[in-house]
């Protein structure tokens, strides 16, 4: 929340007492910072301003050191990346220009609007270029407001683009929270009173934008760890780093191996906020420290594979693993998708069956080991009645077998699937030991079937030497 304050100097307290709060404290430091203005840390003083909310940390600093030019320098330095004014800036400082960099200045200047409207009809021609970078020099501070309200990636991903630089508004100016004062608003409150619908706004939540993690990703974060101010900037700043050094390209993907690997500075209960540009709201995540320590025991596990299912949906297996992992859900319907794609002949079935296993292992661990070893010896019993068929020369009665399996599993129809493993053992000639504690509870004890329908392969990868075969399969 924020407090005004008459206090060692200061005019203005901030607290982070909820998620908006914290994030605009993150920004604003890094803005004070840039700026060299002078705050104060609530935890380094001796004795705290009567209007403080007991347990949270906050910052002091005068309200008149928020101005419009400072923000607007402020925003062109930490999103320079996204400034095409700069760009164009930086591609100008050559003696000679080839028609391909003429072309790409006119290109760049054509792409903001902001910047059309500045040049109006003129244009870079290679011998020029002062007079472009006087244009953009004399007009900085107008083109950096507007390209900074209009990037997707940038103010009006998380806030009202119109909002931007005003005072307080009767309404939140953040995504997810602003109303269009236009049109109705008396269904928005309690018993249809819109005087019951309560919301507020700061001028400081401007700031908020620079307290997510990388523009240049789709999704962003915001790590609302609010134990200290300190604690607040040093966490997002290690994990925007942390963001920029994982090559993957699933925002989400990245974020939850930046979790796994964040051991050191990330080990408690957790709160990210996440904002998409697809969506004109926030979400939120909440991490909680068991579920990071089950993410943890995931780094050596093999899950990279991706699979098209539709025209509008891959299947990433690491990423599905890692964030049910984070939201305490079992795998057993990636696992029954795996067994179904072992089936098309354009994936490698070897690396498919492997990383069924793998999920299968990871699933009954998470589940907490209940039926470990049957699951263990209905894998060897497939491996098994696999080599058997390859010996009776009749290795196409394996992928038919496991298709009859994998489709009553599918259906949810476990009598089919106790059905269809009886007949293989007869088939085969062989007992199966784990088959008495799969028909006591089948639904229960699926991850059984699990093992032994992907042990069920073609490239059993055994030798078949003397001693395997006189093997026991009724195991105690």
């Amino acid at each position: 929340m924020k407090s005004k304050i008459d206090f060692d100097g200061y005019n203005t307290l901030l607290q982070p007492t909820e998620w908006r709060y914290a994030a605009v404290t993150t920004g604003l430091v890094e803005y004070f910072k840039f700026n060299h203005i002078s705050y104060g840390v609530l935890s380094e003083l001796e004795e705290k301003p009567k209007e403080s909310v007991f347990g949270f940390d906050g910052i002091l600093y005068n309200q008149e050191d928020i101005t419009e030019i400072r923000y607007l320098d402020f925003a062109e330095d930490y999103f320079k990346d996204d400034m095409t004014h700069i760009r164009i800036l930086q591609m100008l400082e050559k003696d000679e220009f080839t028609e391909e960099q003429i072309k790409a200045v006119n290109d760049m200047v054509k792409s903001k609007t902001v910047l059309k409207k500045l040049f109006g009809k003129t244009r870079f021609d290679g011998t020029n270029k002062q007079t472009v970078a006087d244009i953009i020099n004399n007009n900085r501070h107008e083109i950096i407001k507007s390209v900074f309200r209009y990037g997707k990636n940038l103010y009006s991903n998380y806030a009202n683009s119109n909002l931007l630089l005003t005072a307080s508004n009767p309404h939140c100016r953040l995504a997810g929270y602003t109303l269009d004062e236009g049109r109705k608003t008396r269904f928005l409150g309690f018993c249809f009173a819109k005087e019951s619908y309560e919301t507020n706004d700061i001028p400081e939540f401007d700031f908020i934008p620079f307290a997510f993690s990388n523009s240049d990703m789709y999704e962003t974060f915001f790590v609302n760890n609010n134990f200290s101010v300190k604690d607040l900037v040093q966490t997002n700043k290690r994990v925007s780093e942390a963001l920029n050094s994982v090559d993957k390209r699933d925002s989400r993907l990245k974020l939850l191996t930046v979790l796994q690997q964040a051991k050191d500075y990330i080990n408690y209960n957790i709160e990210i906020i996440m904002k998409s540009r697809d969506n004109d709201y926030y979400s939120t995540l909440y991490v909680r420290v068991d579920r990071l320590k089950q993410l943890r025991n995931l780094s050596d596990k093999s899950l990279n594979f991706v699979y098209q299912i539709s025209d509008n949906y891959w299947l990433n297996v690491e990423k599905e693993v890692y964030e049910r992992c984070i939201n305490n859900v079992f795998l057993d319907d990636i696992i029954l998708q795996m067994l179904k794609i072992y089936f098309d002949k354009n994936v490698n079935k070897m690396v498919v069956k492997l990383r069924t296993d793998t999920l299968i292992d990871i699933n009954e661990a998470w589940k907490g080991n209940k039926v470990m070893k049957e699951k263990d010896i209905a894998r060897k019993c497939g491996y098994k009645a696999s080599q058997a068929l390859i010996d009776m020369n009749r290795k196409n009665k394996i992928s038919s077998f496991k298709q009859k399996i994998v489709s009553a599993l599918v259906a949810h129809d476990y009598d089919r699937v106790n059905e269809v493993i009886l007949s293989l053992s007869s088939y085969v000639n062989m007992e199966f030991s784990f088959f008495y504690k799969l028909i006591e509870n089948p639904e229960e004890n699926k991850s059984i079937a699990f093992a032994f329908a992907s042990a069920l392969t073609e490239e059993v990868g055994f030798k078949n030497n003397k001693t395997e075969e006189n093997n026991n399969l009724k195991e105690n």
